[in-house]
């Protein structure tokens, strides 16, 4: 035992050690990688104990840590002498001491490279540059040469200029990697200072800051063009590959960053500060500025490797953007007032019209066949890709300005629809509509049209290149964006043209004549569309015209009835049609739909037409009621036709929806809810006739005996029994009669209505019986129940007397519980009950299987 506990122990030293071993031959490779060509790295050795601690912070890190924290103390140390001492020494002393530290600072990185310290001679790079920016500082301050007479901002625009342009130089003849990105980021500060010192606004400031990211895009072109075709001694001297990637990557995104902030101030101003057609003029400078750099970014670096795919897309992009933003600020000032949101849309919408067009035209859409993996835009179609996004985004975004205007218009009939329903007596109101939120809609569907018509044709192309090679992913995933563009341009398109008279002013009726004749076209094309076309942007236009029709027409009552009523009919049409036997799923499941919809159109017409008429609601349940028993007729009369059963079946639910409807507008009248009871009770009975429903005559009879309940409480009867044993009685002869003469039967259907006509009212009249009779009978004739229910195995009897009885048992108890729990302490009800939660517990698996075959049991009975 303790040979094997020794070995274990010495695997468990050895693994520690490897782990140590790991990790610093992963440190050597790491230095050997950041260290320059030609510089030998040392490899540590393997030896020491096995057991020993590992270094959390490998020997590079700590070195760097090393170096900034003392750069810092440096540069600080030398800020605090500059502003703080400077005065206790002469004009020599200061001169002195200003380039004795300067030099040394500057001078001290080629001793240390040769030395093979190349990080110390890149913070010691770093603090001369720092100390630099101090001695310019300090001779200000000091007036050397009159340098205390130049205005602020004009002499450190010309200080950062040219530390801009000297840190790369000497960077790049001291072989140091620091004084490149120092210099780029010094960059962004001399433009910004010239402006504010000529004090120029913030038109002025966006130029600056795009003119500095086109000059740090122009020295990225020539960079990469020399770091292509140069020598390998170029990018060494730089500090190798990855060095090169990494500045090629950062100067892009401080471009990119500067450019989009200067732009984003200057579509700012334009947009919101530009008052005066001089002062568009002036926001154009900039904006002009930055489409001319985003078309060069584009269109200039066609290398992958200067500049990707997405970031030339993107440049496209922005060039548009600005473009467009230009434009709509220029006719912001010459067309009429509201009109301005128009005046971005239509440039954005030519715009994207035009790559569309493009996109189409060359392919780009299309991906080709011999292709498998995920699809990829050639690199050509980068102008195309980056016009098409930013249009569409410029379009949707006056889309979202123009939306307030537009859903107002769509929801206003709505408020005087309610005061007129709910009051009676509407306000007067007037419906209105600026035309220029209506032009930007049009135009995004006129751009969605385009995009759709052209897709198509692109698809066309696609399925002709896929079909000789069995590529169906490409046509499917086509296909699909292609019917994701219809279906948008339906739902774009429908409020579009029925708002058109709303802004053109035609009276209310003609509104509401527009959209009836919209949604009967609508129909008629749905009814004779052909086979195989496209069915899911015809529906979508058809659902949102009759929605409006219908919400529409909520302010006028005579408007409800005919709205609601043609679209019943319509929707009863096209429920016919489209679940004719040899419609597929999509038309069947539509059918469906409709057929619910146009029974439950129906119910609305009846409640409209009940207060229209000034009924009662009690009286207008029965309207309603009539339209349940329509609907009943027609599901029975589609359930007769082959293949439209599911229509059939979705009428008759909707047709129990109003139903159930009807019966509660006569709740609160006690002799028109017996009446609508007994009729609904007639009508479940009448649809039990047909083979498939035979269940609906227990409901029917169940409504029948509610009914009559009914009838007894406004009699104010106090003894039930009297009027529902003779029915109780008939039901169960005539119930065994059946069950005898058919076999089949079930005891529910034979005997569950005869047991419930007599028993569930005496339960109800026994809690507020205070004699003992009637609870003793009821007992008895439960417990009888029950019995022949458990000796014959039938569910009725044994389910109907055993919860007769149990309620009967507790209305007996429930006085002298409360009677005990009132003299027992208040602790020993809250004992109990957790005891018997314990016990609950304890035997829960046994009380479960128990529960399982009680469950059995009554399913097995009859």
């Amino acid at each position: 035992m303790w040979q094997v506990t020794g070995e274990l122990q010495a695997l468990d030293t050895r693994r520690r050690w490897l782990v140590q071993r790991h990790g610093e031959l992963l440190a050597a490779l790491r230095a050997r990688r950041d260290a320059p060509a030609g510089m030998p790295v040392t490899v540590p050795a393997g030896g020491g104990a096995a057991g020993g601690s590992v270094r959390e912070v490998s020997a590079p890190s700590a070195r760097t840590a090393l170096l900034i924290v003392g750069g810092v103390l440096v540069v600080v140390a030398a800020l605090v002498f500059t502003v703080v001492s400077w005065g206790r020494l002469g004009i020599g002393g200061r001169a002195a001491v200003l380039l004795a530290v300067t030099a040394c600072a500057l001078a001290l990185p080629q001793p240390l490279r040769r030395r093979k310290l190349t990080a110390t001679a890149e913070a010691a790079a770093a603090v001369g540059l720092a100390l630099v920016l101090l001695d310019a500082y300090a001779a200000r301050q000091a007036g050397l040469g009159g340098l205390d007479r130049v205005g602020t901002a004009s002499y450190w625009a010309a200080l950062t200029a040219l530390m801009a342009v000297g840190a790369p130089v000497y960077g790049w003849w001291m072989r140091l990697r620091l004084p490149l990105p120092v210099g780029i980021l010094l960059a962004r500060l001399p433009g910004l200072l010239a402006t504010a010192a000529l004090g120029g606004g913030a038109e002025d400031y966006a130029t600056a800051m795009i003119a500095t990211a086109a000059v740090d895009f122009a020295a990225l072109y020539a960079f990469t063009a020399h770091a292509t075709t140069g020598s390998a001694g170029f990018r060494d001297r730089l500090g190798g590959e990855r060095t090169v990637a990494a500045l090629v990557t950062g100067v892009r995104v401080v471009g990119v960053g500067w450019a989009l902030l200067g732009g984003a101030l200057a579509a700012g101003y334009a947009v919101a500060d530009a008052s005066s057609p001089a002062e568009v003029m002036w926001s154009w400078v900039p904006l002009g500025l930055l489409a001319l750099l985003g078309m060069t970014l584009c269109r200039g670096f066609r290398d992958s490797r200067a500049l990707p795919f997405a970031l030339r897309s993107g440049s496209e992009g922005v060039a548009v953007v600005a473009l467009v933003v230009a434009v709509g600020a220029g006719l912001g000032c010459v067309v009429p007032s509201g009109w301005a949101v128009a005046g971005y849309a239509a440039p954005a919408a030519l715009i994207a019209v035009w790559a569309t067009v493009c996109c189409a035209r060359r392919g780009r859409w299309e991906k080709p066949a011999e292709s498998g993996g995920p699809f990829t835009p050639p690199r050509e179609a980068a102008a195309a890709v980056g016009e098409l996004v930013a249009a569409s985004t410029m379009l949707l975004l006056t889309g979202v300005v123009a939306l307030p205007a537009l859903v107002y218009a769509l929801t206003r009939p709505v408020v005087p629809g309610v005061t007129l329903w709910f009051n009676g007596s509407p306000h007067p109101w007037s419906w209105q509509l600026a035309p220029a939120p209506l032009v930007v809609l049009w135009l995004a569907v006129s751009v969605l049209a385009t995009m759709a018509v052209l897709r198509t044709r692109t698809v066309g192309t696609g399925a002709g290149i896929g079909a000789g090679t069995g590529d169906r992913h490409v046509d499917r995933h086509l296909d699909r964006l292609a019917n994701v563009l219809y279906n948008t341009t339906a739902l774009a398109a429908v409020p579009a043209l029925l708002l058109l008279p709303v802004a053109l002013s035609l009276p209310y009726e003609w509104v509401l004549a527009t959209a009836a004749v919209a949604s009967l076209a609508l129909t008629a094309i749905l009814v004779r569309r052909k086979p195989g076309t496209a069915l899911v942007p015809r529906l979508a236009a058809l659902a949102v015209t009759d929605a409006l029709a219908l919400l529409w027409s909520s302010a006028d009552r005579v408007a409800v009835l005919a709205a609601w009523g043609t679209f019943a009919a319509s929707a009863a049409v096209l429920a016919h049609v489209l679940s004719a036997p040899t419609a597929r799923p999509a038309e069947r499941a539509t059918a469906r739909v409709a057929g619910a919809l146009a029974v439950l159109a129906l119910g609305v017409e009846a409640i409209a037409t009940g207060i229209t008429a000034d009924l009662p609601a009690h009286i207008t349940a029965f309207v309603v009621l009539a339209v349940a028993a329509i609907a009943a007729g027609a599901a029975a009369a589609w359930h007769r036709i082959p293949g439209r059963e599911q229509v059939s079946t979705a009428a008759e639910v909707a047709g129990y929806v109003v139903t159930a409807t009807a019966i509660t507008l006569t709740a609160f009248h006690p002799s028109a809810l017996s009446l609508a009871l007994a009729a609904t009770g007639v009508g479940g009975l009448a649809i039990a006739l047909r083979p498939d429903r035979r269940r609906a005559a227990l409901v029917g009879t169940a409504l029948l005996i509610s009914s009559s309940w009914v009838r007894l409480a406004m009699a104010d009867v106090t003894s039930p029994e009297a009027y529902t044993l003779p029915v109780t009685a008939a039901a169960l002869v005539i119930g065994h009669r059946r069950r005898t003469s058919t076999p089949g039967t079930g005891s529910w259907t034979a005997y569950g209505a005869g047991l419930s006509a007599t028993m569930l009212p005496s339960l109800i009249a026994m809690w507020s019986d205070e004699h003992w009779l009637r609870p003793l009978l009821l007992g008895t004739a439960a417990l009888l129940a029950t019995v022949i229910g458990v000796r014959t195995r039938l569910q009725a009897p044994l389910i109907v007397g055993s919860g007769v009885l149990l309620l009967v048992g507790v209305h007996e108890l429930a006085p002298t519980v409360v009677q005990v729990l009132g003299l027992l302490p208040r602790w020993v009800p809250l004992a109990t009950a957790g005891l018997l939660l314990l016990l609950l517990g304890a035997t829960y698996e046994k009380r479960i299987a128990e529960a399982r075959r009680l469950r059995d049991t009554v399913r097995s009975m009859g």
